[in-house]
Formats: structure tokens, sequence, C-alpha cells
């Protein structure tokens, strides 16, 4: 494994994931009532819908390594890539390839996703999972994810976004979401801080558009999206032009 040079939120943001790297897993499910999975498996389905190359594929803030199997999944025989600076996550996710067999597709690094350690035009397919808002610099993170694609190469994004609309469910939603999560994160992994800090995050975050917006600033263009969860979980689908 390689360290990288991390920036000083990644350095915070790396630190406490990892120290509820062993729980992590647990909290996903509870928190998204079992709908984590579906939505992974949803936005590898839409990011390789008529895609027109071929390739490896790279999953950046790999944590867990969820999101790389599910890859994996539908794309047997796919060389992935999951890359993170955790390395309790890591340690998570490189048990579970091992328990799966998946060690021969599926490859672990520790890399920071504002720069890459790969050569430009390497991937078919660049994913993140619940990890663009986590970066100091989420465009030149963009800009480093659209740089490692390969032309007609496609990014898909799946996030939380904080409800703006005025429907009562929504408002509901976002309230619970506030208050349950740092209950979670005492209960099953003795971290209140580390589930304060998820919906906090979403909050400041920017909306579903503004980074679609974002996207296409950095060289992509809109391909789909499809939002779950009274809108507060979107999966954003661009390509990299030829």
């Amino acid at each position: 494994m390689t360290q990288h040079k991390v920036p000083n939120k990644s350095k915070y943001v790396s630190k406490l994931f990892g120290d509820i790297a062993r729980r992590y897993d647990l909290l996903n499910h509870l928190m998204s009532f079992g709908q984590h999975q579906t939505w992974r498996r949803q936005a590898v389905k839409m990011v390789d819908q008529n895609l027109s190359v071929t390739g490896p594929v790279l999953d950046v803030a790999t944590g867990t390594c969820d999101f790389a199997i599910d890859i994996e999944s539908f794309k047997q025989k796919a060389s992935v890539i999951g890359i993170d600076f955790s390395l309790p996550m890591l340690k998570a996710g490189i048990k579970k390839i091992t328990q799966k067999n998946l060690n021969q597709t599926i490859n672990v690094m520790i890399a920071d996703g504002h720069e890459l350690p790969f050569e430009k035009n390497t991937f078919a397919i660049v994913t993140i999972g619940f990890g663009i808002r986590n970066f100091d610099n989420p465009e030149a993170a963009l800009k480093e994810m659209n740089r490692v694609l390969k032309p007609g190469g496609r990014l898909a994004i799946l996030e939380i976004f904080s409800i703006h609309n005025r429907k009562f469910t929504s408002r509901l939603f976002n309230l619970a979401f506030k208050i349950v999560a740092p209950i979670l994160g005492s209960l099953f992994a003795n971290n209140r801080q580390a589930y304060e800090y998820l919906p906090a995050s979403t909050v400041s975050f920017m909306s579903a558009s503004q980074l679609i917006d974002l996207t296409t600033r950095c060289g992509f263009s809109p391909v789909s999206n499809k939002e779950f969860a009274f809108g507060s979980v979107s999966i954003l689908i661009s390509e990299k032009g030829n």
C-alpha cells in the first residue's frame, strides 16, 4: 500500500471513520433500513448502461469495499481498484474481499482522491459512494476522476443530500436523520461524534443539482440521475467527453 498526502479535513474524516470501521457496515444497514445495497446496485446498472468503452473500474473512497464488491458482482471478471485513506476501513473491506474469494479481481490501496496515483485515460468507470461530501476540495477530486477516466468513460456518484423542499415528510426525514444517526452511533459504535458529523456534513454540502453543475464544470456531461428516500439520496451518472 502506498500512502499519499491527505488534506486536513480528510485526515479528520479518516480518523473519524477509522474509529468506527468495525461497526460501519452495521450502522449503514440500520440507517438506510437495508436499502444501501439496492442503491449501490442501481448505480452500477445505471453507469454501465450503454457504456461505449471497456476497461478497469475505480471505486474512490471505497471504505469497507461494498461498492467495489457490488461492481464485481454485476461486472464479473472486471478489474476493480478501491482506494481510501482510512486503513481500518480498508482492512474491514479486505476481510470481506478475502471471504468472498475476490482477491484476483478486486485490489485496494491507500490513496487520496485529490491526487489519484493513476495515469490519465485509465478507467472505464469511476464510482464514489457516500464520499464526495467528505473531500476538502470536491472540484479538485472530480477533475482527478475526469483525468483518469477514458474518453467516453462514466462517473457514478451515490450521495446523501439535505432535503430542501417544504413537504412535511421531507422535513420529518431531515429531523429524524439528525436525531437518530447520533443515537445509533452511540449505541452500536460507542461514537456519537462520528454520527453527528454525518447529518452535519449533509446539511453543509451542496445540493444534487449544484453537484451536477460542478461535474459539468469539471468536464463531465450529465447522463442520468435518480432519487430515493424522499430525495435524500441520489445517483448521479455523468460521462467524460471524447
